[in-house]
């Protein structure tokens, strides 16, 4: 009897817990609310656009000259403007050699002329003399020296060649003055009152630059340059901008070519703006300076029937969310013709009238449903 207790106990035990387990209620199934997520939309239409170019350069003199002495001497007189930064006038005598050695060259190669000049008189009087000896008492046809053409065709090449020294000894003279050959500005300068200068390309005198004109070169990819209209016969316009103390200052330039050659290292190619007069023009009090940094909008050609979208409406790098008739996501591939941090043009993937979200969604899945927040803005 002892012994039957305890599995009495443990058997009454397990069928009160079978029972119990039996009888427990069993727990409603909850279906999880998911959020339907809000998002801002851009309906969009087709436009034209004009595109534009952002790109940035230095402002450098369209001609900059090396000044080169032709003849060699000691320096005399340099122009009281003749310092660098200064400006002077075309025919402005910048810099003057001694003379004393040339003028006594030329008057040297006078007295050579005056004497090949006799020379040639004296021949031509005598073949003169000699034709008439000839046919006075001559036989048969008479040789050239007989006649003394050698003699004078020897005189006539003299003289022209003391009248070539003359003339070269002239020129040197002209050239102990460095004239400027345009309105310009002085870079810097490398010689000064009582130097000795020689004749050496290597070591110019001095380097100027004209004010006449000043160009910008851009650099921008083949892509952008596609967007350029090299068929238009007007240039296209370039806006060259100047940051001084936090003001924008303005200029307006015609874009006068493109470079063809690639750069190797850069693979970028180079647009080239000029502007006329930089250095002499004020714009608001500004006024432009050789190296001067700018940044340049360049205007390029219009195209049709394309989208414009802000940048951040995209979802990587060629996708966008559209929404369906029945407020869902899907996602669309489209073909992009050009982007900047700003806007996105786009010339495939998109119908007129399609909805693009555009604000940031933490968790897409394809075909979810949204809640629109606003469907005012249309591009």
């Amino acid at each position: 009897m002892k012994t039957l207790l305890p599995i009495l106990i443990l058997l009454c035990a397990g069928i009160i817990a079978a029972f119990q387990i039996m009888l427990k209620p069993e727990p409603n199934e909850i279906a999880p609310i998911r959020p339907i997520t809000s998002v801002e939309i851009i309906e969009v239409q087709p436009t034209t656009v004009q595109l534009t170019i952002m790109s940035q350069g230095t402002l450098l003199p369209t001609v900059e000259t090396d000044l080169i002495a032709e003849v060699s001497g000691r320096v005399i007189e340099v122009a009281d403007n003749f310092r660098a930064g200064n400006h002077f006038k075309k025919n402005d005598v910048l810099i003057k050699i001694d003379p004393t050695d040339y003028e006594a060259a030329a008057a040297t190669r006078e007295a050579d002329l005056a004497n090949a000049e006799l020379k040639l008189a004296q021949e031509q009087a005598l073949a003169q003399q000699a034709e008439a000896d000839w046919l006075a008492l001559g036989t048969g046809e008479a040789s050239d020296l007989t006649l003394r053409k050698p003699q004078l065709k020897q005189a006539m090449a003299m003289v022209k060649s003391a009248q070539a020294a003359l003339n070269k000894a002239r020129r040197d003279i002209e050239r102990t003055q460095i004239i400027a050959p345009y309105n310009g500005i002085v870079l810097n300068k490398n010689v000064d009152l009582g130097q000795f200068v020689i004749t050496n390309p290597s070591n110019p005198l001095a380097r100027i630059y004209a004010t006449q004109s000043a160009e910008v070169r851009l650099p921008i990819t083949e892509q952008e340059a596609s967007f350029l209209d090299r068929d238009s016969e007007e240039p296209s316009s370039v806006t060259l901008t100047q940051k001084n103390n936090d003001v924008d200052v303005n200029w307006i330039a015609p874009l006068v070519r493109i470079e063809d050659n690639i750069n190797p290292s850069s693979r970028l190619l180079y647009a080239v703006a000029r502007i006329q007069s930089p250095f002499n023009t004020t714009v608001n009090d500004h006024i432009l300076r050789r190296g001067t940094f700018l940044s340049a909008e360049i205007e390029g050609r219009s195209i049709q029937n394309v989208y414009s979208l802000p940048r951040y409406a995209l979802r990587g790098s060629d996708t966008v969310y559209v929404l369906t008739s029945e407020n869902t996501l899907q996602t669309r591939t489209i073909g992009i013709v050009k982007s900047d941090a700003k806007q996105v043009i786009i010339n495939s993937g998109l119908e007129p009238g399609d909805r693009v979200a555009t604000s940031p969604i933490a968790y897409y899945i394809e075909g979810m449903p949204v809640e629109i927040i606003d469907q005012e803005n249309t591009q």
